[in-house]
Formats: C-alpha cells, structure tokens, sequence
C-alpha cells in the first residue's frame, strides 16, 4: 500500500468517524429541528438556561402541548446575536534593519 492510499483511507476514516460522532449524539448538522434534551446537549447547557433565554426572547421556538423545539435557523441566530468578534489585534514585528 503506498503512503497516498493509506492517507485516503485515514480521511475516510476520520470522516467516519466524525458521522458516528453526530449519529451517536443524535445532533446530526443536517437535523432541521432540535427538541429540548437535543439542544441541551447540543449547547451543553440546562433546561432553566434555554427557558431564561426563551423568556427573554433570545431564542425563538415552536411549542407543541408541553414539547418545545428548535429549528437550527432559529438557533443559529441565536448564537450570530449573542457572538462577539474578536478584538484581539494583530501585532507584526518589525524587520531587523
């Protein structure tokens, strides 16, 4: 096998590796609607957080009897309106001289 066949294969595996990931999780990057329990995992935060932001009307939702989801366009302006750029400034040295 030749150095360039076993680096195809390593980027297959990789891939796979990372559609396992998502399948495993339940969160696949394609999934249109997210429910409450997907969204926690999702963010990595609590039913009470997604609520306040609910309330605050950060987060938009869909609510069927006590079921709450998400769309991910919804949750992508979500994150877009709370994200803050970078400030950091880009100091380039000076040439020797």
């Amino acid at each position: 096998m030749t150095p360039s066949e076993r680096n195809d294969i390593a980027r297959q595996l990789e891939r796979l590796a990372d559609e396992v990931k998502d399948l495993k999780m339940g969160l696949s990057a394609h999934k249109p609607v997210y429910t409450n329990a997907e969204l926690m995992k999702l963010l990595d935060t609590s039913t009470a957080t997604i609520k306040k932001w609910r309330d605050a009307g950060l987060l938009g939702y869909s609510q069927v009897g006590d079921t709450y989801f998400y769309s991910k366009e919804d949750v992508e302006a979500f994150l877009l309106g709370i994200h803050h750029k970078a400030t950091a400034i880009t100091i380039k040295p000076r040439g020797r001289g």
